[in-house]
């Protein structure tokens, strides 16, 4: 179906900006991780990230229609914030996301999440 072609495309676009967070070192952005050397802030970064993925992947492919739709709803309004989160951010000091590249990722992901969030609520 279209719509979970578009939810799978917004997801791809949150992970592939992920793999370009590494790159930036995003956990200097984040309370607790910001004060970690680059090496165990670069690992637990990457770590933290193993639980949340378990998260998403047993979600996405929940039996109950009705949890995958409500999950994949939520995501939806998570990349749209994401996005906003990182306009706020935009100045703060440890930003590496200001190249097109990775500017390019954070915005497709949230065009994503707002064109599935629009098919999910037209029920198409």
């Amino acid at each position: 179906m279209i719509e979970d072609l578009v939810f799978y495309t917004g997801l791809s676009f949150l992970i592939a900006h992920e793999l370009d967070a590494v790159n930036r070192h995003e956990w200097k952005m984040f309370p607790g991780l910001s004060g970690l050397a680059d090496r165990k802030g670069y690992r637990l970064f990457v770590l933290l990230h193993v639980p949340l993925l378990v998260v998403i992947f047993w979600l996405m492919f929940h039996p109950d229609r009705g949890v995958r739709y409500a999950f994949q709803a939520i995501m939806d309004v998570f990349f749209i914030v994401h996005a906003g989160l990182h306009y706020l951010l935009r100045r703060h000091e440890h930003n590496g996301f200001t190249k097109r590249f990775s500017l390019l990722l954070i915005g497709l992901c949230s065009l994503a999440g707002a064109v599935h969030l629009m098919l999910l609520f037209a029920g198409v």
